[in-house]
């Protein structure tokens, strides 16, 4: 009888243990369809990959790759420095600018209408102080927190706007000066004409004033900053006169008017420390003593500058003397040479 139940507990345990592995077998046609499944998902997951990968390389390596937000500089010899942060709307660094800052009674005119005379260069004369209107709007906009002007994403409720690309509100100051600063008529009216690869220039005698930027600080660092946001494709020229008691007497003998020396050497300093903050390849600090010898032996610190502008072939043989004994104008056209140019781009 033994045998006989030993048999029965082996048939019961073996169909018990057939039953199990049935139960966890899958057919050979689930087993194929999960096999194109994994296939198909790996295929999409390495399409996705590659994809993504190829945009990378294009956007690092490919040099045909453009986006109309990027940071592009078209004037490396004029600003190599600069930081251009390109739109739709504005390239802050397509025109080229050459900005004179300078105490009044330092020679800022004469200076100004020697760097007149250099090719594609347009100077202009004093704005009224145009640059701290420009300084006031831009505050303007920055102070509320509510217009949030720096914001990537749209801007809703009251003060609704979509995204403001950076730096966008410097073209239109730039556009500012462009055009109280015009090529004159005739050549406008000229068929084809371009005026794009002209430098603007202008000088101003009031940046110094601390009322007219700061309002009682005792530096000009936002003031300097935002003209090197402003105008990042520009040459700053800091001219003072380090010869102050010169400097009172030609103010009270045209003008009538008394300075205070102490007041002066401020002015100078604070200029001095503009030439600072811009750094030697964006500013150029000169002193009207070294430069406005009537023996024309100032001549080479002229030459010097224009040379770091970046002209070549080019030099001053004689000096320009406007406003003498006042606003007396010097109209005296000299060549700086056959060969003076600026370098193409």
């Amino acid at each position: 009888m033994t045998p006989l139940n030993d048999c029965s507990v082996s048939t019961t345990r073996s169909s018990k243990s057939w039953r199990n592995t049935k139960s966890s077998m899958l057919y050979p046609e689930q087993i194929t369809n999960f096999r194109l499944a994994y296939f198909f998902l790996a295929c999409l997951i390495f399409l996705f990959l590659q994809t993504k990968t190829f945009h990378i390389i294009q956007k690092v390596w490919d040099p045909g790759y453009w986006s109309p937000y990027n940071q592009d500089n078209p004037n490396l010899q004029w600003c190599p420095y600069a930081n251009c942060h390109n739109s739709p709307l504005c390239q802050p660094c397509e025109r080229r600018f050459l900005i004179i800052i300078a105490t009044g009674r330092s020679g800022s005119t004469t200076l100004t209408n020697m760097l007149d005379q250099l090719p594609n260069v347009r100077m202009a004369g004093e704005n009224n102080g145009q640059l701290r209107i420009g300084f006031d709007a831009i505050n303007n906009l920055n102070e509320p927190y509510e217009m949030n002007i720096e914001s990537s994403e749209e801007v809703v409720g009251a003060w609704k706007h979509e995204p403001i690309a950076k730096q966008s509100l410097s073209c239109a100051l730039q556009q500012m000066f462009e055009l109280i600063n015009p090529p004159a008529p005739e050549k406008m009216a000229r068929k084809g004409f371009d005026d794009s690869e002209t430098i603007i220039g202008f000088k101003t005698v009031r940046f110094h004033d601390e009322l007219m930027f700061l309002e009682g600080e005792d530096d000009l660092i936002p003031a300097a900053k935002y003209l090197m946001e402003s105008f990042p494709c520009a040459r700053f020229v800091i001219n003072i006169r380090g010869d102050v008691e010169s400097q009172i007497t030609s103010w009270y003998k045209n003008f009538g008017i008394e300075l205070d020396g102490d007041e002066v050497r401020f002015y100078n300093k604070k200029l001095q420390e503009v030439a600072s903050i811009m750094g030697q390849d964006r500013a150029r600090l000169i002193d009207m003593v070294d430069w406005s010898q009537k023996d024309n032996s100032g001549l080479p610190v002229l030459n010097d500058l224009i040379e770091w502008l970046g002209f070549r072939d080019c030099k001053f043989e004689s000096l320009l003397h406007s406003n003498k004994d006042g606003y007396k104008v010097d109209r005296t056209k000299m060549s700086l040479g056959q060969n003076c140019h600026y370098p193409s781009r």
